[in-house]
């Protein structure tokens, strides 16, 4: 703050508040974390229900409790919404709890493969599978987990993902299972792709070899002070040079994880961000096209040290 010149700085983004307290809130409670240059800081939240009173107006009443701690003269710089760029640059190295957490959400992640891998099989739907991960991973965490990520399956994923719908599964689809519950605000991020009915075709398992490719390329040039966007290139070329993927590789290569689910360093085109160690990242290259029923799509998380890539997910890669 000193550094930026802040004598006040307020938040009511709810992120920035629980990574600043630990104060873990819904999204749409009023909360606010007031720091001030001299080094005093104050939680600061409102009712949204309460049995002695109408409340109609929680987030006008933490709008009055403000007032009341900053003089009108103050220059306060505020964020309520998306964090600052200073912000950002804090919560990118992550420290060892948020590690912790990120943790928390790959153990989820592996439970909800195991329960997909009984679910999926053809004459089920994209529901089906959802319903029986999300149960799994709930039972496994003792508490309901948000659950978001890409549950389509077959052609549906070859340009997208989105939410479970009630299209049935055919033997010989393709099902990407790109998963990231989040049950502290921490994401992993992991993909898994599963043949359905068990037996993948010879055009199948050669976009799975170059999706593995493709992974250990990238990891190979991940490193401390290496631009992200030549990451992305060489990964894009490599698939592209690949007959099976149809220059069908469209999104990104990865991206930095962790307080949302998308953090820096991108790893794209347009990034101007440069690896730093410290860095959570994911990985995700993918090949897609109706000739091989869906896609590939195959992603785990890492750290990155001085000396290259530490693992953070091991759960296994086959079809």
């Amino acid at each position: 703050m000193v550094a930026s010149g802040w004598p006040v700085y307020v938040t009511r983004n709810y992120r920035t508040t629980y990574y600043f307290t630990g104060t873990l809130t819904p999204a749409e409670s009023p909360v606010a974390f007031v720091a001030w240059a001299d080094g005093r800081f104050e939680l600061v939240t409102a009712e949204t229900y309460s049995p002695d009173r109408c409340v109609t107006q929680p987030f006008a009443d933490l709008n009055r409790k403000l007032a009341a701690l900053l003089p009108e003269e103050a220059v306060v710089v505020r964020e309520d919404r998306g964090a600052l760029p200073e912000i950002l640059a804090l919560r990118r190295r992550k420290e060892p709890d948020e590690i912790g957490e990120i943790r928390e959400s790959l153990r989820l992640c592996a439970v909800a493969y195991d329960a997909a891998r009984e679910a999926i099989r053809p004459g089920a739907t994209e529901l089906d599978v959802y319903l029986a991960m999300h149960a799994a991973i709930s039972r496994a965490h003792g508490a309901v987990v948000p659950f978001p990520g890409d549950f389509a399956c077959g052609e549906r994923c070859v340009r997208g993902g989105g939410l479970p719908t009630t299209r049935v599964l055919a033997e010989g689809d393709l099902y990407i299972l790109d998963l990231f519950p989040a049950p502290a605000l921490y994401f992993g991020d992991t993909c898994r792709t599963f043949a359905v009915g068990g037996n993948a075709s010879a055009r199948q398992h050669a976009a799975w070899e170059a999706v593995m490719d493709a992974r250990r390329l990238a990891e190979s040039l991940v490193r401390p002070g290496v631009p992200a966007r030549e990451v992305h290139a060489k990964v894009k070329s490599f698939l592209d040079a690949q007959p099976v993927s149809e220059n069908s590789f469209w999104h990104h290569s990865g991206h930095g994880i962790g307080h949302d689910g998308h953090e820096a360093p991108r790893i794209m085109t347009p990034s101007s961000d440069v690896f730093e160690e410290g860095d959570v990242i994911a990985l995700e290259p993918g090949v897609y096209s109706k000739a091989i029923r869906g896609g590939v799509r195959l992603e785990d998380n890492y750290i990155v040290r001085a000396e290259g890539l530490e693992r953070l997910f091991e759960y296994r890669l086959e079809l």
